[in-house]
């Protein structure tokens, strides 16, 4: 007569670990995702933020970025917004003058702040980048009267500053107040209203010594510098156009033609028009006229 068969009973550790290697197999794809958010959150530098608390009413309107993940998929949609973001573009600083990451989500640097403006959605530079945008779009007579005030004002404020920076650092009057109106919207952009900032100075890298604020522009981890006073932003401004990457630009005296192609050469900004847009600024509005010596 054969011997009956014997077949061992697993332990109870045996049959965690068979039912955890179980797990795992079938749940590998997820472990790895999760592994690796967890992976980004602790060398990124990323965070979770979830706000509990009561709908408004009415909601108010979000930007057109968010709409989706505040709209319908709460924090988890946020979430996987800032790990998408940092994979994208990571959480480190870039080169010297492109540094910063904000995870909030920040205003564009060009928005505009609040004012007595009667049009804020129109650009102040508009009517003087493009004389008949006005009689092209039917705009009443008293807000093209309102954004040529608004780019007077400005010069009548800044005038005299650009005019000491030329005269101490060489750099065209008509130069700086094309840049500062077109950089600040004539002054009322958020940057330069909040911060002081009329150029679109990014900061210095890591923020060492500076102190700056989160604004979208090339891309939503942008930081720019804030100043005291619009003095100390226009002094900024000449002393970054003398530092060696813009040095060369100096040789070209008050010829504003090519210090505002200069400009666009080295990478002052990444608008491909923007050497058009400055000389267009200052032949419409003849600031060439503040390059003069004083009679």
């Amino acid at each position: 007569m054969p011997a009956p068969s014997y077949s061992p009973q697993p332990s109870g550790l045996g049959r965690f670990v068979a039912r955890l290697t179980d797990y795992t197999v079938h749940y590998a794809v997820e472990i790895l995702l999760v592994a690796a958010l967890l992976y980004l959150c602790f060398t990124r530098g990323l965070s979770i933020g979830v706000d509990v608390r009561e709908p408004e009413a009415p909601p108010e309107p979000v930007p057109a970025a968010r709409a989706v993940s505040e709209a319908g998929m709460g924090w988890i949609s946020t979430f996987g917004e800032h790990v998408l973001s940092g994979l994208l573009f990571g959480a480190s600083s870039p080169a010297t003058e492109e540094p910063g990451s904000d995870l909030a989500a920040p205003e564009s640097f060009g928005d505009v702040a609040l004012t007595d403006d009667p049009a804020p959605h129109i650009s102040n530079l508009t009517l003087i980048l493009s004389p008949d945008y006005g009689r092209r779009k039917g705009l009443a007579p008293e807000i093209i009267a309102a954004k040529r005030q608004r780019v007077g004002r400005y010069l009548n404020r800044h005038a005299a500053a650009a005019r000491r920076e030329m005269e101490t650092f060489g750099i065209p009057a008509s130069i700086t107040l094309a840049q500062a109106l077109l950089e600040s919207n004539a002054g009322d952009s958020k940057l330069a209203v909040n911060s002081n900032n009329h150029f679109g100075i990014k900061c210095r890298s890591k923020c060492l010594g500076c102190t700056c604020r989160n604004y979208g522009d090339d891309t939503r981890y942008d930081m720019f510098r804030v100043f005291d006073s619009v003095a100390d932003s226009y002094r900024e401004h000449s002393l970054l156009l003398t530092t060696p990457r813009y040095a060369r630009l100096h040789q070209y005296g008050t010829d504003f033609r090519k210090w505002a192609h200069g400009l666009k050469a080295c990478g002052y900004a990444t608008d491909k028009r923007y050497a058009e847009k400055l000389i267009t600024i200052i032949e419409n509005l003849e600031l060439d006229r503040f390059d003069r010596a004083r009679g």
